[in-house]
């Protein structure tokens, strides 16, 4: 079973993932028009590590041997969190015309600071109920886990909400540092 959900789940990171790269290589495409904002990039950027991390994640449920709905939709909900995180922090530019990154990000920002929040209350409730059967965590490294995407649930709420820029900035590199703490010490165990 563990095959066929992470198929139907990799076609929804995929599609996410389709929306970050096009939007990154229309937006340099279009480059002479682009109104670059750093902050929106680096949304985007936490937004991709993320997507690869939640990817990478899947594999800890490889020694489930029984799989419920529940499981599936414990994991389904939570990819189509991530692609909608994915999407809404990526740009269509329009054929002509300027494209306003500070702009389009600031119109944007509390609903990618809500995905991002649906998605580390998402991964908290997936550490808690997996506490027990995911591959290399023992019962205990939920607590440790969440702890850590705890401050990232206030990043995403900063970011979404919080007026000042320094906080925003702040926010999202707090974000893409516990992000890649993650990737960093991911391990594949069997």
């Amino acid at each position: 079973m563990f095959d066929h959900v992470t198929i139907l789940l990799s076609f929804v990171f995929a599609f996410a993932l389709t929306h970050l790269l096009s939007s990154a290589t229309e937006l340099v495409v279009a480059r002479d028009r682009v109104r670059f904002s750093g902050l929106h990039a680096l949304w985007m950027l936490n937004a991709l590590v993320g997507l690869l991390v939640n990817w990478l994640a899947l594999w800890g449920l490889s020694i489930l041997k029984r799989w419920t709905v529940a499981d599936v939709l414990l994991q389904f909900v939570p990819a189509l969190i991530q692609y909608f995180t994915c999407s809404l922090v990526s740009i269509r530019p329009k054929a002509d015309g300027p494209i306003d990154m500070p702009a389009f990000f600031e119109r944007q920002r509390g609903w990618v600071g809500a995905a991002f929040a649906a998605q580390m209350i998402a991964s908290m409730i997936q550490n808690y109920v997996y506490r027990n059967s995911t591959a290399g965590i023992s019962g205990s490294d939920w607590i440790r886990e969440n702890l850590l995407v705890a401050p990232m649930l206030a990043a995403a709420l900063f970011a979404g909400w919080a007026r000042p820029r320094w906080l925003q900035w702040t926010a999202g590199l707090a974000m893409l540092v516990l992000e890649s703490y993650f990737l960093a010490t991911f391990a594949v165990t069997d």
